[in-house]
């Protein structure tokens, strides 16, 4: 490659970066309790990373799990790359923290990753175009829990009655939000590599719940039961740019990723439901509310180390995510759906530790460990932390198919508040996912 193509494609990438991070300080966007959900994933393994469809050591690369689009120079030659994926996700929870221990759990099933990677001749050093497509989050969820409870209630005189009540929650969740990728990656000097990779997303999300609740009423309450219905479906799409640096030799590698905030477009499609028994009557409340907003995920910095010793690579990751205050004045005139939208989520910090150990050429495998920090850790009655490991293999056959295997598992404590009823579950969740990957070489 030509100098004149080098400084070329650097300055391209710089200018980019610079106006989309210039523009991600304005954060003054509006979003919804609901619409965070999506922005804060759990497990830190990305698909393309920790099922090793990079191809750490057969490709000579020291090991990583995080994605960054400059390690695409170490494909040498065109790769396609497919990964099916199964999760299973259980929760036990508990109301208010005491009492019996309710277990719920679901299953997801599909593709986690597909993606070609194309070496371009050039005069000297490599540039690799890329593009895959992937899901960013998954949303599945199942919790159910009940009990005997102090509740609150507010009679027609807006004053507040703490009864005893049977209560029982029920919620569902389903669906994704996928990313398609399109990358590049060249080598800029010798042992130095920069990379950019333009990121759409789309997708959408359901969400189901359901509290029944029956009091002792002490005279002063116009219901027996009453259920409190939520049928919440959002729909997304957005776009991103990621930015990648990295140096690595035989021994060393340090690399730097910067993602810029993801600037998301949110259909928010609802239906809260209050359904009042009393004696033989039956009324029903019903709120359905449309509308649309901007929103953002926070500034990422991810920067990664590793050592080679021996044919043993050791790495360390970190990513920074800048979180910023985020303040919901769009619905002024919606103050139910309004409410508790209001939060001042903390900065936080992810750090993940990795062990990849070859046998033979043909055969790598890796260890790894990821402390995931809550950014609710300050505003809700979360855990601050949450962890996950993972272990992943894989082979090459023929010199062309590499088949891979990764398994990941990850655990920590959530909270669930009752808006209606000013009542919490806890709940203690396990995740495990396992992965199967094949590539193939041309």
């Amino acid at each position: 490659m030509s100098s004149f193509c080098k400084i070329f494609t650097a300055l391209t990438i710089l200018f980019l970066l610079i106006t989309t991070s210039g523009t991600a300080q304005q954060f003054d966007q509006v979003m919804s309790s609901e619409a965070l959900r999506p922005f804060w994933n759990v497990y830190g393994f990305g698909a393309s990373s920790f099922t090793l469809l990079n191809n750490s050591q057969l490709a000579s690369d020291i090991s990583s799990t995080q994605s960054n689009p400059a390690f695409l120079t170490n494909i040498k030659r065109p790769k396609a790359s497919i990964s099916g994926l199964n999760i299973s996700a259980k929760n036990m929870s508990t109301l208010e923290d005491v009492g019996k221990e309710y277990s719920a759990s679901s299953d997801v099933f599909g593709i986690d990753y597909i993606g070609f990677a194309y070496p371009v001749p050039v005069y000297q050093g490599s540039f690799v175009l890329a593009a895959t497509f992937s899901p960013a989050v998954y949303f599945y969820s199942s919790v159910y829990s009940k009990g005997y409870t102090g509740a609150t209630y507010y009679d027609e005189n807006d004053d507040p009655h703490v009864l005893n009540t049977d209560l029982e929650y029920d919620s569902q969740e389903s669906g994704t939000i996928n990313v398609f990728r399109l990358a590049g990656a060249t080598e800029f000097m010798k042992n130095f590599n920069v990379g950019m990779s333009l990121n759409l997303y789309s997708g959408e999300r359901s969400y189901e719940s359901s509290e029944t609740g029956t009091p002792d009423t002490d005279g002063n309450m116009a219901f027996n039961a009453l259920v409190y219905t939520e049928d919440i479906k959002p729909s997304y799409s957005g776009f991103n740019v990621d930015f990648g640096l990295c140096y690595q030799s035989d021994k060393y590698k340090a690399g730097l990723r910067i993602s810029t905030p993801l600037s998301l477009s949110v259909h928010e499609v609802s239906e809260v439901a209050a359904d009042y028994f009393y004696d033989d009557v039956d009324t029903i409340y019903v709120d359905s509310y449309d509308f649309e907003y901007k929103s953002r995920y926070p500034l990422e910095i991810a920067p990664n180390f590793a050592i080679k010793i021996a044919n043993i690579s050791l790495g360390l990751d970190l990513i920074f995510h800048k979180w910023q205050k985020i303040e919901v004045d769009l619905l002024e005139e919606q103050s139910d759906v309004n409410r508790d939208l209001y939060w001042n989520l903390k900065n936080t910090t992810d750090i993940g530790a990795s062990l990849a150990i070859p046998f033979g050429k043909s055969i790598s495998t890796r260890l790894a460990y990821r402390l995931v920090e809550s950014p609710y850790a300050d505003v809700a009655d979360d855990e601050a932390y949450y962890q996950v490991i993972g272990a992943g293999i894989e082979t090459i056959l023929n010199k062309s198919v590499i088949v891979g295997c990764s398994y990941q598992r990850g655990f920590g404590n959530l909270s669930n508040f009752y808006p209606y009823f000013e009542t919490t579950t806890y709940q203690k969740y396990t995740e495990n996912r396992l992965a199967l990957s094949v590539a193939v070489l041309f």
